[in-house]
């Protein structure tokens, strides 16, 4: 998931200018990430295992895209992301947020899209962080000639997030609905899909992805604006 303040940059920094001056308890400070800028706030002793993650992904992206991801991410634990989100990006603030990493399960999944629900949860944390590790890396590269290209954005995601899932919960995933593995066409990639059926829209951008003749200059192109996905009137 990816979220903006407000549709113009500029004034974002207007959307948190309310502070509070409250006696709050000191908060751990965040821990560099071995020779990386990558700061993660929050997450104790699976600090390292995070740290490992965005290692790896940001192999899996030279691999397949060509995204890289911002030398100085964020990566904050937050128990309390609101109904239903499981992990979110902060456009221009190279920060992510996540769920406390031993509450990725299957019940987690269920309520978020029931979509990954059959995803091992060591899996299914790895992609949403691959997700939205996507969206940082995207935040300043693609050109957008629309007021959004979020459909352009979660198909980048969504392709990465699965295309590196463990070939066995990659599998368990396409399962869950074996009657939409079929080619899809462009049309298909819909922002009421999206917005409705999120888990849906993956499968089927995922699949898009797939089937394209050079699957990974497809996305590089997607990821940078070259080509376009987005709808102009909607």
């Amino acid at each position: 998931m990816r979220k903006r303040g407000t549709p113009d940059r500029q004034t974002r920094a207007a959307v948190a200018a309310c502070a509070f001056f409250l006696a709050t308890p000191a908060q751990p400070q965040p821990l560099a990430c071995p020779d990386s800028n990558v700061l993660v706030e929050g997450a104790g002793e699976d600090t390292g295992r995070i740290c490992a993650i965005v290692a790896a992904t940001q192999r899996q992206f030279d691999q397949c895209g060509g995204l890289t991801i911002p030398e100085d991410i964020e990566i904050a634990i937050n128990p309390d992301l609101g109904l239903n989100c499981v992990g979110l990006y902060h456009c221009g603030e190279h920060r992510i947020e996540l769920l406390p990493p031993d509450t990725y399960n299957n019940d987690t999944a269920m309520s978020a899209t029931g979509e990954f629900s059959m995803i091992t949860p060591g899996a299914y944390f790895e992609s949403v962080l691959r997700h939205e590790l996507a969206h940082a890396a995207m935040d300043d590269l693609m050109e957008c000639p629309l007021p959004n290209c979020l459909v352009g954005q979660e198909y980048v995601a969504y392709a990465l997030q699965i295309e590196f899932l463990p070939a066995s919960d990659r599998d368990a995933f396409l399962a869950t609905q074996p009657e939409v593995a079929r080619p899809i066409s462009r049309d298909e990639l819909h922002p009421m899909i999206l917005f409705m059926a999120p888990g849906l829209f993956a499968r089927k951008a995922w699949l898009h992805f797939r089937d394209r003749p050079d699957p990974c200059g497809f996305l590089g192109q997607v990821a940078r604006g070259e080509v376009l996905l987005d709808y102009e009137h909607f």
